[in-house]
């Protein structure tokens, strides 16, 4: 399926349900503002105030699982240009690496006599 068309199913179902939790808290409250006794409000807070907050929850669930998704595949996709991008930069270096000419120039070490009457690291008979 096309992930366009699944975000907007998503982003329709999280509307849908918050809008109906909203509907189902605005019923509950309708119903419980009629009545002062508290006995007579309990049913209208259980089936019209909680159950629109526990839809509202879901909608906001089905919300951040859509978002979520959408930042994974784009992630996906800058993981992947960057790969091309290092793949394409690897190859501009190898071939710049095997046009290179490398030119060295080796010079006479010292004397082996001149390292012998060093008196670097030597003791010292000064009193």
């Amino acid at each position: 399926m096309n992930d366009r068309v699944r975000d907007l199913r998503l982003k329709a179902l999280a509307g849908a349900l918050v809008l109906s939790g909203l509907v189902g808290v605005l019923l509950g409250f309708l119903g419980v503002r009629r009545n002062d006794d508290i006995v007579l409000q309990m049913p209208y807070l259980a089936s019209g105030g909680l159950v629109g907050l526990a839809l509202i929850g879901l909608g906001a669930m089905v919300m951040i699982q859509q978002q979520m998704q959408e930042q994974s595949r784009r992630a996906a996709a800058v993981t992947e240009s960057l790969e091309e991008w290092k793949e394409a930069a690897l190859a501009e270096l190898r071939a710049f690496l095997e046009s290179a000419t490398l030119e060295l120039e080796v010079r006479n070490p010292a004397p082996a006599h001149r390292l012998e009457n060093s008196s670097v690291g030597a003791p010292r008979d000064h009193v």
